[in-house]
């Protein structure tokens, strides 16, 4: 089997791994607002962006998305939010992964981190907040409130009782956004860190 073949099989793998996570490994933690859930679809992307690089995890990403957008909930918009932060993602580890320095490993999973938590702020931001407020709530904010307030309660161990929709995104940013984005990325690099450990000859003879 030529290089070519065995690339394409491979991107094939990944793809299909990160696709059925993606779509049916996902669950709610009890202390978030109940539509952040947690996923782990970026695992196989990560290892295909240390194994090919980062043009093929980015294929990965995109045959993702394009998959499941027939079965969106999300009017198409959780998609194109996953599409912008599992590229913003991959590329970065990719790329840092083909330099030749000591701690390059360490330094590709941190910019995972990094990246999916500035991302997860961009993406709430200026795409899934505004239009989920506008798409499912006509525009208002006391809808998210709704669903938002006992869970900034508890993740403020009770200091937080009053949130306006002036200062919803301030807090849901704060409270919601940073801290599930920082569990999630670190989940996701802790379980890849020791996957990557054992399969690295591969990398290397690859």
């Amino acid at each position: 089997m030529n290089n070519k073949v065995k690339r394409i099989v491979l991107v094939a793998v990944f793809s299909a791994l990160t696709t059925l996570l993606y779509i049916f490994v996902k669950f709610p933690l009890p202390i978030f607002p109940t539509f952040l859930d947690v996923n782990i679809s970026m695992i196989p992307v990560i290892i295909c962006a240390f194994v090919l690089g980062p043009v093929d995890a980015s294929v990965c990403v995109i045959i993702r998305c394009l998959i499941k957008l027939p079965m969106s909930s999300t009017a198409y918009v959780g998609e194109l939010a996953d599409l912008i932060m599992g590229l913003g993602t991959c590329i970065p580890c990719g790329i840092i992964y083909k330099f030749k320095f000591k701690h390059k490993t360490i330094v590709a999973l941190l910019s995972v981190v990094f990246m999916w938590v500035g991302l997860g702020i961009i993406t709430n931001v200026y795409i899934n907040i505004p239009f989920y407020t506008e798409f499912y709530f006509g525009g208002s904010l006391d809808g998210l409130l709704g669903m938002c307030s006992d869970a900034f309660r508890l993740i403020s161990f009770g200091n937080i009782t009053s949130i306006t929709e002036d200062t919803f995104m301030f807090y849901y940013i704060l409270l919601a956004v940073i801290p599930f984005n920082l569990l999630l990325s670190l989940i996701v690099v802790i379980i890849t860190a020791p996957i990557h450990k054992r399969l690295r000859k591969m990398y290397d003879r690859w």
